[in-house]
């Protein structure tokens, strides 16, 4: 008999649950989340994207040194490279505090980079296994570049907390 008056009450909490739940979700509630924040700078700008470009002509110089890297791909990546070159410095300078920039400064930092370097590591096998990957990954963020120097040449400040979190999401 107790076991039967413990199943129903334990059944009749999972109902409540149940309706409490579905009350919460019909009007709206939303659990918020934490805003993307740029740590705060730890160098002069001007050494900053010094350092950023000597990683990003680091880079340039391995995928010229590799005669099995295709044209198609050095020509690719040397476009993200002339766009970060471009758009960094304008967004340091005009939206220094914006979690975009971060994100940027962040892609010609490491992300790039390390992407490149992770495929010239593989031997020739993989190369060619993880070649699609490779280049999807680097299409995203040719086309991040490309739309971060649109956002930047027509001050589209409404974009910045979106593409942001997107870059978040997507290279962290």
């Amino acid at each position: 008999m107790t076991i039967i008056i413990a199943v129903t009450i334990f059944l009749a909490a999972i109902i409540g649950f149940s309706l409490v739940m579905k009350k919460l979700r019909t009007t709206g509630i939303k659990v918020p989340e934490p805003p993307v924040t740029p740590p705060p700078p730890s160098k002069k700008p001007g050494e900053e994207f010094k350092e950023i470009l000597n990683v990003l002509l680091k880079l340039n110089l391995m995928i010229r040194k590799d005669m099995d890297f295709s044209d198609e791909m050095i020509f690719k990546i040397e476009e993200i490279i002339d766009d970060l070159k471009t758009i960094i410095p304008a967004m340091m300078e005009r939206y220094p505090g914006e979690s975009l920039t971060y994100e940027i400064k962040k892609i010609g930092l490491s992300h790039l980079y390390k992407t490149v370097k992770e495929f010239l590591d593989l031997s020739e096998d993989s190369r060619k296994n993880q070649e699609g990957n490779f280049k999807t990954t680097i299409q995203s963020l040719q086309d991040v570049t490309h739309r971060s120097r649109d956002i930047i040449e027509n001050n589209e400040t409404a974009e910045f907390k979106t593409m942001a979190h997107f870059l978040a999401g997507k290279f962290s």
